[in-house]
């Protein structure tokens, strides 16, 4: 028992030391927002020293720091949500500004105002929720979790919520449906992110990695005047956050079916093509230690059944026993000894098989197995 213990301990170390010399480290700028600020008094003095903390209010983690000889501030790295800003210093009430929140890469400007007084009074001040960006001269916007929660989305791929920014026009190019192009760049010339993480296919440079819409917090899209942490890409710049856990249970579990039934025929069919798709999973997020740890799970599976289309010079058949068991029949060009199957569910390749069709020169072709 003792070796088999040292032997999983020993297992898990190198797996976490290799974890962490090959992962792919995030760029805290794309991952983070910050706050920052001055603290001034009645008079508008700068005030030093004074203690200041940001509350998040989800999972009630605090982050400190003081004001320097100037009354400036910052709070740096501070994961995206909902804060509430504290700030004492002796001989001044209490400051308090709630309703701060944070996106995806965001400088939230804070002008903290004291009053002569005392710590135990306080001042309470709502956060304006609408803030004259004036820190950033990159163009775009963020689409929440919420918006991509209940707008619908055909297959369930948020990317395609990039077209509700002015500049972005879906296209079809050699990279397939669901290309964007923006502001005229090419549609291989955007950058995805998920948690500060590259997520590019390294070849095409299209989205390797699509999280369930369920599982992402929120995205931020850059289409113009990007800042050079981003680099590379001259399109836009897609950066996703996944969702965290918080001090409570939350999660959702979601079933998405699509069937025959419910389907119209095209103009050229007697009845619809059959299509069966069910895309299912959930999300579940909660504290491990409270005001600590959290935990946040996805999952998102599909299952789908469609029929293949077949190309003009392939022929459907269905293999009788003898063919699968490898026995074929052989004729000159021209001459089948059976005749066509009236059913398809496999392809019989006459291409794949002339090499095996004797020493004559002349070409043949693999009969067509007698329908049953």
């Amino acid at each position: 028992m003792s070796n088999r213990f040292n032997f999983v301990a020993i297992v898990l170390a190198l797996g976490l030391v290799f974890g962490m010399v090959w992962s792919t480290p995030a760029n805290a700028d794309n991952l983070y927002a910050s706050i920052r600020g001055t603290v001034v008094d009645p008079s508008g003095a700068v005030v030093p020293d004074a203690k200041l903390t940001a509350t998040n209010v989800a999972t009630g983690i605090n982050y400190n720091t003081t004001s320097n000889k100037d009354g400036l501030f910052t709070f740096v790295q501070l994961p995206i949500g909902d804060y509430k800003v504290r700030v004492e210093k002796s001989g001044f009430k209490a400051f308090s500004e709630s309703r701060i929140h944070l996106d995806l890469d965001q400088v939230y400007n804070l002008k903290v105002g004291m009053e002569l007084g005392v710590v135990s009074d306080t001042i309470t001040v709502d956060a304006n929720p609408a803030q004259v960006e004036t820190t950033s001269m990159q163009l775009g916007a963020t689409v929440t979790g919420q918006q991509i929660v209940d707008i619908p989305l055909n297959g369930r791929n948020w990317t395609q919520l990039m077209q509700l920014q002015p500049g972005v026009q879906s296209s079809s190019d050699r990279f397939g449906a669901g290309a964007y192009s923006t502001n005229g760049s090419e549609t291989q010339q955007n950058s995805f992110l998920i948690n500060g993480t590259d997520s590019n296919d390294t070849s095409l440079n299209t989205p390797l990695v699509i999280p369930s819409p369920d599982a992402i917090g929120e995205f931020n899209l850059v289409t113009s005047t990007i800042n050079p942490e981003y680099g590379r890409n001259s399109g836009a710049i897609v950066n996703a956050a996944i969702k965290s856990g918080t001090n409570q249970f939350h999660g959702d579990v979601f079933e998405f079916y699509r069937d025959t039934f419910l389907d119209a025929k095209s103009w050229f069919e007697s009845s619809p093509a059959p299509f069966h798709q069910n895309q299912f999973g959930g999300t579940i997020g909660g504290p491990i230690v409270k005001d600590h740890a959290f935990i946040f799970f996805s999952y998102q599976g599909l299952r789908a059944t469609q029929p293949e289309g077949y190309l003009a010079s392939t022929v459907p058949t269905v293999l009788s026993p003898a063919e699968r068991a490898g026995g074929w029949s052989w004729t000159p060009f021209g001459k089948p000894s059976r005749k066509r199957a009236s059913s398809s569910s496999s392809i019989a390749s006459c291409a794949s098989m002339t090499l095996l069709a004797g020493p004559s020169p002349a070409p043949f072709l693999c009969s067509t197995p007698q329908a049953k």
